[in-house]
């Protein structure tokens, strides 16, 4: 089928992923504001006394945009220095962040759902399953497919940003410049691991999720640490485990849990040893469905070993 740009693939898996709650604005949300440090557990709000600039003039804009009964005027002057903030009271710079946390709560959900997506396509590259290429930006011919160790870093969410890699310095730091090119990734490779929708609606009842199930993987947990270090609040909604099922090619057929469950699976598993304490992979898998797919009630240990049985694996909790 040719090929398709990064950042409509990530949209293709969250599709996929997140079929309830994506909707196409998490490319596009700006990241949380964090205007606190938490130790041990515990947020500490920003003080007004160690806020860089930019922090203070944040401030001064939602209090200015978001709080009329302060009628604190937005535009702000210039001296030979540069911005000069109006002073902020107490009670504005409470009410300032208080705004930026009401954004970053509203943000959170959506930021984790893309990072979801991100580390999928990485993983689904590193594991030979999904093939990447580069093109000019100017346009003309994609590249041969490239080395999928130019994946295997930490910093990821660099490669996003623009959707383009250097293959002179691919592993850099930088997000774009002359010798940057746009990445693709095979879609039809794409389509195995992360069916379209149009894909699952007309192979419903039929031949179900196109693309074999992979062995289910080891898992991680460092991996989950990072991927739920950000915890959305609890949301009222859950998903039924009895709500049909989907085809599998192979012969397997999921719930929609049983669905969810492999997803998180793919989603959070960077490699390395099966975790071994009883209880430890389960508690993974449930952390990830509660923060990122708003589960409120976690599966039954039974839906994962139906699940595990099904893609002929051990589940190793039980």
């Amino acid at each position: 089928m040719g090929y398709i740009f990064l950042g409509n693939a990530v949209d293709r898996v969250g599709c996929f992923l997140f079929p309830e709650s994506w909707d196409g604005t998490e490319n596009v949300t700006p990241d949380l504001f964090a205007l606190a440090t938490t130790i041990n557990g515990v947020d500490y709000p920003l003080s007004s006394l160690d806020a860089k600039p930019r922090e203070r003039r944040l401030i001064h804009e939602l209090v200015a945009l978001r709080r009329p009964e302060f009628e604190r005027e937005y535009t702000i002057s210039y001296g030979p220095t540069g911005e000069v903030i109006p002073k902020l009271s107490t009670q504005e710079w409470a009410a300032g962040l208080q705004e930026a946390g009401k954004i970053d709560a509203e943000r959170r959900p959506k930021i984790q759902r893309r990072e979801a997506c991100r580390r999928f396509i990485k993983k689904a590259i590193l594991d030979g399953r999904l093939t990447f290429v580069l093109r000019p930006k100017r346009g003309g011919a994609f590249s041969r497919p490239q080395d999928r160790k130019w994946w295997n870093v930490e910093d990821h969410d660099r490669i996003f940003y623009w959707c383009q890699m250097d293959p002179q310095n691919a592993t850099g730091n930088a997000v774009g410049g002359d010798r940057f090119q746009y990445v693709f990734v095979d879609e039809t490779e794409l389509n195995a691991i992360a069916p379209s929708p149009e894909q699952l609606n007309a192979s419903a009842g039929e031949d179900g999720l196109s693309g074999s199930l992979q062995r289910a993987p080891s898992l991680d947990t460092s991996a989950v640490a990072d991927e739920v270090s950000l915890q959305a609040t609890e949301n009222t909604s859950a998903t039924p485990e009895g709500d049909g099922t989907i085809s599998q090619d192979g012969g397997f057929e999921f719930t929609a849990t049983e669905r969810d469950i492999h997803a998180a699976i793919q989603a959070i598993w960077q490699g390395g040893p099966t975790p071994s304490a009883k209880g430890q992979l389960q508690a993974a898998v449930d952390k990830y469905l509660k923060s990122t797919l708003q589960y409120t009630k976690t599966p039954d240990p039974r839906t994962y070993q139906r699940y595990f049985k099904k893609i002929g694996a051990t589940f190793l909790d039980k």
